[in-house]
């Protein structure tokens, strides 16, 4: 995203990007409310260098907050577990040796 933005790369069609990332994710209202901020200081900011690192914290922050398909799963799976009343975890006896 640096190197995009820093190489003269289309601020707009970033923006979009981290936008349609955002509602794709069905993120929470702090979440959303990082991003819009991020916007909202690249607008207001005159050097183009210090907006960009303003995205990039912004783009840093959703990433940080965006489940991955493999946390999905295991949501799903103990949710799943629970629902039938089973067991998480179970404890394992001590061994001896």
């Amino acid at each position: 995203m640096s190197r995009y933005l820093s190489g003269g790369g289309a601020v707009d069609g970033m923006l979009a990007a981290l936008g349609h990332v955002l509602l794709r994710e069905d993120r929470d209202f702090h979440t959303i409310q990082a991003i819009e901020t991020a916007f909202r200081q690249y607008s207001l900011l005159a050097d183009r260098q210090r907006g960009i690192h303003v995205l990039i914290a912004g783009a840093r922050y959703l990433a940080a907050h965006a489940p991955t398909v493999r946390s999905q799963e295991q949501t799903f799976q103990i949710a799943r577990r629970l629902s039938r009343s089973e067991r998480l975890y179970e404890e394992s006896s001590p061994r001896t040796v």
